[in-house]
């Protein structure tokens, strides 16, 4: 387990919840170094992970957030492509669990959510890869116009370009700085092709996550796990309300999740996942770029 690849995380703001805790802490579990960054400190950090500061490898000013979710994923996008560059640490989303250990002998590692899209929810490249220094030289920009975008959403924001009033990251669709835009370098540079399958990272897909904290669904997810899982995303920007406000903050019991807290030995009652604020106030906590949105 010595020679495991480093993990790393990112959180903005506040304590975390359960389900980060078990995230975090399986990978740890797992024989991964484990490092969790942050802008400013956490309480409550699982044993085993280790803390680090977010501004050695991004600056937290500006915060690049979306302007109509308010959510920091565009941040997230940013930071976690420094981190790459700056590091030889594997990205993973605060809601990737890791059921085996990433013993991958390749620095790239990433794979597909689904046909025609890579989640970056786990993204590892190396620092002299084309995809990620191709990601960083386009993104120098703010105001980028992505030629992955359909053509007349191109369209529309060459004429804001050229009207004077060019549209800035944080107030485009959302979304296009994460999993998009990954997975149009990938396919130029040809990458693309050290892409793992659908079961090692997204085993379970986001119309089935509920499936995970459901008692009579364990078969399910039993038999979508494949022998070359190592991870498991959580979707936890949907999953999370669903825990809080429908089944009092925690997994059914022997459900696929409940057995995770069991032998990760994390308490829920210790971390509960807080109401989700209103939009008005709402500081969101999970850094998650992956999940779907609804397009604008």
């Amino acid at each position: 387990m010595a020679n495991l690849p480093e993990i790393a995380s990112l959180w903005i703001g506040g304590r975390l919840s359960w389900l980060e805790q078990l995230c975090l802490k399986s990978f740890a579990d797992a024989g991964h170094h484990t490092t969790l960054y942050s802008y400013s400190p956490i309480p409550n950090v699982p044993n085993g992970v280790h803390v680090a500061d977010a501004e050695e490898i991004f600056p937290q000013h500006p915060m690049l957030r979306h302007a109509r979710t308010g959510s920091p994923a565009i941040h997230a996008d940013m930071w976690r492509l420094h981190l790459l560059k700056k590091t030889d640490k594997i990205w993973v989303d605060a809601d990737m669990y890791c059921y085996r250990p990433f013993a991958y002998d390749s620095p790239f590692v990433f794979g597909w959510e689904k046909p025609g899209l890579v989640c970056n929810a786990v993204l590892g490249l190396p620092k002299e890869s084309q995809t990620l220094n191709g990601l960083l030289e386009f993104f120098k920009d703010e105001y980028p116009i992505a030629p992955w975008l359909r053509p007349w959403q191109q369209r529309e924001l060459k004429e804001k370009r050229d009207a004077g009033t060019p549209v800035h990251m944080t107030e485009q669709a959302w979304g296009f700085t994460g999993p998009a835009s990954v997975t149009y370098f990938l396919q130029r540079t040809g990458e693309i092709q050290h892409a793992h399958p659908e079961s090692a990272f997204y085993p379970i897909d986001f119309k089935n996550r509920n499936k995970m904290i459901l008692t009579r669904k364990r078969g399910f997810v039993d038999e979508a796990l494949k022998p070359d899982t190592c991870g498991v995303h959580f979707w936890a920007r949907r999953m999370k309300p669903r825990l809080q406000e429908n089944e009092n903050n925690r997994p059914r019991p022997n459900s696929f999740m409940d057995t995770l807290l069991s032998k990760h030995e994390i308490d829920p009652d210790a971390a509960p996942i807080p109401p989700k604020p209103n939009r008005a106030s709402e500081e969101p906590k999970v850094v998650n770029a992956a999940e779907p949105e609804p397009a604008l």
